[in-house]
């Protein structure tokens, strides 16, 4: 197998799971352990500490979240991992190859989840136009980021467990205070 193919190789497994997920189908439902736990082993692998789970249960309540100012950091440190992981994929797979590979797999999942945002908006109800860009676009920067995780070789990234959440059905809103939120 080529240099160049490889890439493309290693994320054939995440865009299988991509194709699979249950985007946004449990949103506003009631979280399960699963949901929990995941949202609580993505907070200590990144290295947030101990947060309380929490749920929003409809787009007006998750929109209001969106609006309040992050002060907790941990978008800055989803950001500085995702720049070094960046740089060790690169290490891994020079050239064009890479990029290939995850931007082919960004858009199609992009597409996907858009398309998912739209119904569970349309079935929940209550939900502003530009929220479901949000939500898609929040997936689509899962599946990226744990596509970079990947194939930097780093299989306990809290990109995977992040992505977990996001395959369940959910949306990992972020950090208010000292709860992770999820909807």
């Amino acid at each position: 197998m080529s240099a160049a193919a490889l890439p493309a190789t290693l994320l054939g497994s995440l865009r299988a799971q991509v194709k699979a997920a249950a985007w946004f189908a449990a949103l506003g439902e009631p979280l399960t352990e699963g949901d929990r736990s995941d949202a609580i082993a993505y907070a200590e692998v990144l290295g947030l500490g101990a947060l309380a789970v929490d749920l929003v249960r409809d787009w007006p309540q998750a929109e209001r979240l969106l609006k309040t100012p992050d002060t907790s950091g941990w978008w800055d440190r989803e950001e500085a991992l995702r720049k070094a992981l960046v740089v060790e994929a690169e290490a891994r797979y020079p050239g064009r190859a890479q990029w290939t590979a995850l931007t082919e797999l960004t858009t199609e999942a992009g597409d996907l989840v858009h398309g998912k945002a739209a119904a569970a908006a349309a079935r929940m109800g209550n939900a502003a136009r530009p929220s479901i860009h949000v939500a898609a676009g929040a997936a689509a920067q899962a599946v990226y980021q744990l596509a970079v995780a990947r194939l930097a070789g780093r299989e306990n990234s809290p990109f995977e467990r992040k992505f977990r959440v996001f395959v369940a059905g959910r949306w990992l809103l972020g950090v208010a205070g000292s709860r992770l939120v999820l909807f």
